[in-house]
C-alpha cells in the first residue's frame, strides 16, 4: 500500500509496539502523520519518546474530529473497537480504515505462519518460533500480537526465504478481511468465549478467528486442535490441507484420514516437559506439528521442547522462597484462563489471588475449581470480581465446604502482603487473575510485573 502524501491518522498508539510501528512506519513511506490516543501524555511518554525524530504529530488524552475528517487513511489499533463513532466519522469522509497487520502481510515476502485461539497462542507461537530458529536452515522472526515486538519494524529484514511466524489475535484478524487474505500456514489452538464485552456474540468473536484461514488456497495448510468444538468444526471448513491434533487421540492426523475408514494417527507428542497443564500438551502438540510439517527433524524438535519454559505471565513460576512457589499467570484474563490455571496445579496447596473486572463471559466452572483445589483465595476488586464472590459463596455450599476466599482489596500491595501471609512451605502462590486488568494496572503485563517486581523483593 502506497501511503507518500497520504494524510495517516494512527489510532492508539498504545505501549505495546503496534502504534508505534504504524506510525513509524507511515513517516519513513513519506506520509503526513498524526497520532491520537485517549491515554494522557505522561503515560504514553515512552511510546513518544520511540518516535523522537520523526516528523509525526501527536494528539493525546483526547481524539478531535477534526483529525478524524483530515484523515486519507487511519490505521486502527487492534483495541479500537469497528463500531467508533470517529472511525464512522472518517468513512464518511472518504478514509480507508486500515490495520497495522494487514499493511505487513501486503508488504512481506516471507512465507507467514499465523497463529490464534482463545488461550495458547503466545505459547504456541513463541514454541514454533523457538523450533525454527533452533533448526536454523532459514532465517525466522516472531511477530503479531506480542508484547512490544513492533511488526511493521521487521520487515527490512524480511526475504522471501524468511519464516515469518506471527501471534495473531481476532481484532488483527479482522484486519486482514477487507484484503482476503490468510496466512500460508494457519494454527488455531481453540475457541472459547471471549471478548463479548466487543463482540455481540461467540459466534462472532469465533468467526473473526476464522479469517486465519478463510482466504487460504487450495495449497495452504492450516492445523486445528480436534479436541476444541469450534475449532474441530473449523478444521472440517478450511479450504486448504489440513490437520489435527488430539491430546484425547494421542496424536496428530490428516483431515483426509477421518473419511478414509483407517483413522492413522501419529503418536508424536511429548510429556517430557517443563510446562505446566493439559493446556500446554495441547499448545506443544500443535506445535510440534506445525513444525513437522514444515521439514523439521524430530530430534530438533525434540530437544527445543525439552528446553523450553513457557513465556513470561503464563503460568510462569519465577522463584521459590521459603518453600512456597511464585506463578504468575497474569494474562489470565477469562474464567476458562483462570480455571486452566487451577487446574495444572491440582492435587497441591493451592494459595490463589485473582479478581478483576469483567468481559461479561460466563464463570462457567472456574468457581467450582477454585473450592475444590485452592485452600485460600484473594481477591483484587473489580466488576468481575462482584460477579465472583457471590458464586464463589455459593459454590462452597454446593460442596459443603467452607468458603476460602479471605478478604477483596482495592490495594495490590495490602493484597499481595495477605496472600503472602496465607503460605507455607511447599505451597504454590498462583496470581491468574481471571479478569481484566483494566482500572488497576496499565494492562495485564504491567499487572504481572507488578506481581513479579513485589515477590522478587521479598
Amino acid at each position: 500500500m502506497d501511503l507518500r502524501g497520504k494524510r495517516v491518522l494512527v489510532m492508539g498508539l498504545g505501549l505495546q509496539g503496534s502504534g508505534m510501528a504504524a506510525a513509524r512506519y507511515a513517516a519513513q513511506q513519506g506520509a503526513s502523520v498524526r497520532v491520537t490516543d485517549m491515554k494522557l501524555p505522561d503515560v504514553l511518554a515512552p511510546s513518544v519518546q520511540a518516535l523522537s525524530g520523526l516528523p509525526i504529530e501527536f494528539v493525546l488524552g483526547q481524539h478531535r474530529e477534526e483529525d478524524f475528517i483530515w484523515a486519507d487513511v487511519v490505521i486502527r489499533n487492534p483495541g479500537v473497537p469497528r463500531s467508533s463513532p470517529y472511525l464512522l466519522l472518517a468513512q464518511e469522509h472518504g478514509a480507508r480504515i486500515e490495520m497495522e497487520i494487514a499493511l505487513f502481510f501486503l508488504a512481506c515476502p516471507g512465507k507467514i505462519i499465523g497463529i490464534t485461539g482463545t488461550r495458547g497462542k503466545t505459547t504456541t507461537s513463541t514454541l514454533i518460533y523457538e523450533i525454527l530458529r533452533a533448526h536454523g536452515g532459514s532465517p525466522v522472526v516472531l511477530g503479531g500480537n506480542v508484547a512490544g515486538v513492533e511488526t511493521l519494524s521487521l520487515l527490512p529484514q524480511i526475504t522471501e526465504e524468511t519464516l515469518v511466524v506471527l501471534e495473531l489475535s481476532s481484532w488483527q484478524l479482522e484486519g486482514l478481511a477487507p484484503h482476503a487474505i490468510s496466512p500460508a500456514v494457519a494454527v488455531m489452538t481453540n475457541v472459547y468465549p471471549d471478548h463479548l464485552n466487543t463482540y455481540r456474540d461467540i459466534e462472532e468473536y469465533a468467526e473473526a478467528k476464522a479469517n486465519i484461514f478463510r482466504f487460504q488456497s487450495s495449497q495452504g495448510l492450516a492445523i486445528f486442535n480436534y479436541d476444541n468444538p469450534w475449532t474441530r468444526r473449523f478444521g472440517e471448513e478450511a479450504p486448504g490441507q489440513v490437520w489435527f491434533t488430539s491430546i484425547e487421540r494421542d496424536g496428530s492426523f490428516a483431515r483426509t484420514s477421518l473419511t478414509g475408514g483407517d483413522l492413522r494417527v501419529d503418536p508424536f507428542r511429548f510429556t517430557d516437559t517443563p510446562l505446566k497443564g493439559r493446556h500446554n500438551l495441547e499448545n506443544i502438540l500443535l506445535a510440534t506439528t506445525t513444525a513437522r510439517l514444515l521439514g523439521i527433524p524430530d530430534e530438533s524438535i525434540a530437544q527445543t521442547v525439552r528446553r523450553f519454559e513457557g513465556v513470561a505471565h503464563r503460568l510462569h513460576e519465577f522463584r521459590v522462597r521459603d518453600g512456597v512457589h511464585f506463578i504468575n499467570d497474569s494474562t489470565s484474563t477469562t474464567p476458562v484462563a483462570g480455571r486452566v490455571g487451577i487446574e495444572a496445579f491440582a492435587g497441591k496447596n493451592i494459595v490463589l489471588l485473582a479478581g478483576g473486572n469483567t468481559k461479561h463471559l460466563p464463570l462457567e466452572r472456574w468457581p467450582e475449581a477454585i473450592v475444590r483445589y485452592c485452600r485460600d483465595v484473594v481477591l483484587l476488586a473489580g466488576s468481575g470480581t462482584d460477579e465472583l464472590v457471590p458464586a464463589l459463596q455459593e459454590e462452597a455450599q454446593r460442596q459443603e465446604v467452607s468458603n476460602p476466599v479471605r478478604g477483596v482489596f482495592s490495594d495490590f500491595k495490602e493484597a499481595l502482603n495477605v496472600t503472602v501471609a496465607l503460605t507455607r512451605p511447599g505451597d504454590i502462590l498462583l496470581f491468574s487473575p481471571g479478569f481484566t486488568s483494566f482500572g488497576m494496572f496499565l494492562n495485564e503485563f504491567d499487572r504481572g510485573d507488578q506481581f513479579v517486581a513485589y515477590v522478587q523483593a521479598l
